[in-house]
């Protein structure tokens, strides 16, 4: 028997902290709202093939995505980074998996990421292949990355940059340079989430001999790039709709109408709060939720921006 399959259907999923998938949802969900238009002029018309494809590009990053968590357990266990159950992840502290079988889980994770990658390839174009190459070596390389200071960075292209131009690519065929319009709407809050978890941990990595950008920047400068990360998005919208509002005549024209504002404007409730919280850090107070809290205000904004992209398509 595999050694993987002696451990729960359940113990696999937790181990791969599906609270976070809502980061790599977003990176792919929206980007595809925002060219859905251009997707099925592209595709005859056909809606259903665009929905099809879509959950398929949905599959292939929450795949490289619960590869990426487990990779980057394994390596903060081995580097003496994660060492508390009751804080970070609990994969191996915890008990969930053993080292080894948190690599092995992650390999295999990773090849089967990587197979669905290049079917999706094969269907839709060789440019695709640039793209998934690229993201492959960034979710191999996170762990060094993130040692070095350059985890944000690295996040901000895995789940940001990268899958929005992909998204594109499958959907319409072309490469849509225009789609990185949307990418600001929620690529800030994903790296928020990191960058919440490494301020937390700014302690524990000094002693594991890491660095991070939050301890590089120390923990004042830390809270004032979280509250730019996770108000960014707003301000992006409230900017982008009134391009969009008075004709863009710079030539810019992103294609923001008024049921985004209205879903940004909400999704920034736990944003508050969440500000809150990051705010008494350097008074002393914990934030060790603060990083799956700032994921469940990913969750709102994500769901908030699907109706109001589902509306903005219904209403052209």
């Amino acid at each position: 028997m595999h050694p993987i399959m002696k451990y729960s259907a359940k113990t696999l999923l937790l181990s791969t902290r599906p609270w976070s998938f809502p980061v790599s949802v977003a990176a792919v969900l929206l980007p595809g709202l925002y060219v859905w238009p251009q997707s099925v002029s592209a595709c005859t018309g056909s809606d259903a093939h665009v929905l099809l494809m879509l959950l398929w590009t949905l599959v292939s990053i929450v795949l490289f995505h619960a590869a990426s968590n487990l990779w980057s357990d394994y390596f903060d266990f081995r580097k003496g980074v994660d060492t508390d159950p009751s804080i970070g992840s609990a994969t191996i502290t915890g008990g969930l998996l053993t080292a080894r079988d948190t690599m092995i889980y992650a390999s295999i994770l990773l090849a089967i990421a990587v197979a669905n990658g290049l079917l999706v390839a094969w269907v839709v174009g060789w440019p695709l292949l640039v793209f998934g190459a690229i993201g492959t070596l960034l979710v191999v390389s996170y762990p060094w990355m993130k040692f070095h200071a350059l985890g944000d960075l690295d996040i901000l292209l895995t789940f940001g940059v990268l899958p929005t131009i992909g998204t594109a690519f499958i959907l319409t065929g072309e490469l849509q340079w225009s789609s990185l319009w949307v990418t600001p709407l929620f690529a800030t809050i994903t790296v928020a989430v990191l960058h919440a978890n490494n301020t937390r941990d700014n302690k524990r990595d000094s002693h594991a001999g890491i660095h991070t950008f939050a301890m590089l920047i120390g923990a004042r400068a830390s809270q004032c790039v979280y509250f730019i990360e996770i108000w960014l998005p707003l301000l992006w919208c409230v900017l982008c709709v009134g391009l969009t509002a008075c004709a863009a005549p710079c030539g810019c024209n992103p294609h923001f109408g008024w049921p985004l504002l209205v879903a940004s404007l909400i999704s920034a409730a736990p944003a508050v709060r969440n500000s809150r919280t990051m705010a008494g850090f350097t008074r002393g107070e914990s934030i060790n939720n603060l990083d799956q809290l700032t994921a469940q205000h990913q969750l709102l904004n994500t769901l908030l921006l699907t109706l109001a992209f589902t509306a903005q398509i219904l209403l052209r």
